[in-house]
């Protein structure tokens, strides 16, 4: 099902959530999602800064110097400030983000770090790191499932056109089929999978559908460096690269899938603490305890993840923060895509953002139910309330509010 391939006991993530699609969680679940992904969200940044900086060593001969991101426009305005060198295109960019700032997503909020030298006093930008924020991994999530379905769909409304093509006594390819019907036959398709969803039969049948760059780096490496970039990768110890796609449309750059053995013996080393105990405490974790369970937790894993590194030279990577690629007008344009905003698209995406709110809410507590059916159509309101129950449980207001009785109020005559 949904894996997750740069976390550790991706596994038994993917179980669990195949099993919540079909609305069959079991005892302990809570507890296991919960353990899974805030570890994981503490580990992956250890080991994603780790290799960051041991890369940025190996290819400049320096150790850079890490700078924690929060905001996009915290790193728009560090490189906009520290070009590498000019040209007339990146002069153009520099001159449009000075004059117009607003239109450069500024706020959107990043979970990850930016890596500069130190070349005698002047700073370069030499790349980045990030951890994707719990509502893009839901995002994400959905759309792979969802592709997957929309697949599935279209397979049995092709097969019902070949039934009636068959009855007809013609070849498909000669069906001359009215729109009309055409969107019939693909929600009766629809049907048919929504109903072995809420059957529970799908479940055996989802195949694993992977996230390959939960967490991610970006390197800069002009076009000459490239390939003794690539050589350092591949003659690591630590790093495989499994694969190597070019892109030369409107993003250019050079996406590798990344194979990494991970630092067991230092991460075990390292068990939360400080603010990040103090997250996982508010989280239902017993912070007596968190020590003991997230050594257990790295002794269990896997001993490789997988991530995306992404290299481009310098002024291809600002096209994609402040030029023809900004990363957030593509993220948009997906968002907006139709087929990702249907009943059984917007339902998945409101089950992986209920998954994950539920991993930082405060309660333990297992679930009888998963209170979002796939089946089920809802209105964004009651999926509000549903997050909002992970902390604040309705029955706290009916419960503690004092509510004025009936025969104390005044009368009151409504005019018509």
């Amino acid at each position: 099902m949904l894996y997750l391939e740069s976390f550790v006991h991706r596994d038994a993530l993917a179980e669990i959530i195949s099993r919540w699609m079909v609305d069959h969680p079991l005892p302990g679940d809570v507890e296991r999602l919960k353990t899974i992904v805030n570890f994981n969200s503490y580990v992956s940044r250890i080991w994603t800064d780790r290799l960051t900086k041991d890369i940025i060593k190996s290819f400049t001969g320096m150790e850079p110097r890490r700078l924690v991101v929060r905001t996009k426009g915290q790193l728009k305005d560090f490189v906009v400030a520290h070009p590498r060198y000019t040209s007339e295109r990146i002069e153009e960019m520099l001159s449009r983000y000075g004059k117009f700032p607003e239109d450069f997503y500024r706020e959107t909020p990043i979970d990850g770090a930016m890596y500069v030298n130190d070349l005698g006093g002047a700073l370069q930008f030499v790349g980045s790191s990030r951890i994707k924020r719990f509502r893009r991994v839901a995002e994400k999530g959905s759309r792979r499932i969802v592709d997957y379905m929309l697949a599935r769909i279209r397979a049995n409304a092709d097969a019902l056109a070949e039934e009636r093509a068959k009855s007809l006594g013609i070849p498909k390819d000669r069906l001359l089929t009215p729109p009309e019907q055409m969107v019939e036959e693909f929600n009766h398709a629809e049907r048919r999978l929504i109903k072995s969803i809420k059957q529970g039969t799908i479940q055996s049948e989802l195949p694993p559908l992977s996230i390959p760059d939960v967490a991610g780096i970006k390197l800069i490496a002009e076009p000459d460096e490239y390939v003794r970039l690539f050589d350092i990768l591949q003659s690591s110890p630590w790093c495989t690269v499994l694969e190597e796609e070019k892109h030369s449309g409107n993003y250019k750059g050079t996406n590798l899938r990344v194979s990494y053995l991970l630092p067991k013996e230092m991460l075990e080393a390292m068990p939360p603490s400080g603010g990040y105990l103090k997250v996982l405490d508010f989280r239902g974790f017993d912070a007596h305890m968190v020590a003991d369970q997230y050594r257990e937790f790295i002794r269990a894993a896997e001993e490789r993840v997988r991530l995306e590194i992404i290299v481009s030279d310098f002024q291809e990577f600002l096209e994609s923060e402040i030029g023809r690629s900004m990363h957030e007008e593509r993220v948009l344009s997906q968002r907006s895509h139709r087929d990702y905003n249907g009943h059984l698209a917007t339902n998945i995406r409101y089950l992986m953002d209920f998954i994950l709110s539920l991993c930082r809410a405060p309660s333990q507590k297992d679930l009888e139910e998963v209170p979002i059916k796939l089946w089920v159509k809802y209105m964004p309101d009651t999926i509000e309330r549903s997050v909002r129950n992970l902390y604040i449980p309705d029955d706290y207001f009916f419960d503690t509010v004092p509510v004025q009785s009936m025969q104390a109020a005044p009368d009151r005559t409504i005019d018509a």
